[in-house]
């Protein structure tokens, strides 16, 4: 019985999605220019060619797997508008950024990794922009709630302790004491820990 356009057009999503988190993968492992169309393909257990019939180059390619990271990163705040209390919306940020982290390794170790990739930045810095844009705003603002001296300052602090978290837990994840840091992190800015900055 032959296929319906249905069926067509849901292998044709599965492959799609194959070969995007297949890249995802390597592009996290052996960063974008050490991942060839090739290797991808190879991985997925397609032909180059079929690669070519979803993504007419490399680049094209990124864009696309940027686009799952900006999903991933736009889930970290997903139930954070039900909580009133600023204390509390900063824990469930350290929370769920950390919990991310640890459970969506793939998808962090890519993120670490073009930020030090300066040609594929410009790339990134525009499909992801907004979402990182808005993830300060939101800082900026529980830390002005608080009253701290300079929430935009403590904003960018706070994000590149984060960031810090997260590089060395993806490169030495075996020995790294994440939830210790984690607990950690979240006294630092409790109502105790941050009334010295205020």
């Amino acid at each position: 019985m032959p296929r319906t356009e249905e069926q067509y057009k849901e292998i044709r999503e599965k492959s799609r999605n194959l070969i995007i988190q297949t890249a995802l993968k390597l592009f996290g492992q052996k960063g974008y220019h050490g991942t060839s169309i090739a290797d991808i393909a190879k991985a997925a257990g397609i032909s180059k060619g079929l690669a070519y019939n979803y993504f007419n180059s490399k680049s094209d390619l990124i864009e696309e797997v940027l686009k799952q990271l900006e999903v991933e990163i736009a889930q970290v705040f997903f139930g954070i508008g039900e909580i009133t209390d600023p204390y509390k919306k900063l824990k469930f940020f350290i929370e769920s950024t950390i919990n991310s982290i640890r459970d969506n390794e793939e998808f962090w170790s890519l993120y670490f990794g073009l930020s030090l990739q300066k040609d594929v930045l410009d790339t990134s810095k525009i499909i992801l922009g907004k979402v990182i844009e808005q993830t300060f705003g939101l800082l900026e603002l529980l830390f002005e709630e608080i009253g701290v001296d300079n929430p935009v300052e403590e904003a960018r602090i706070f994000g590149a302790i984060l960031d810090g978290i997260g590089i060395h837990f993806i490169y030495d994840k075996e020995n790294y004491p994440l939830e210790e840091v984690k607990e950690k992190l979240i006294k630092k800015y409790s109502p105790e820990g941050l009334s010295n900055l205020s």
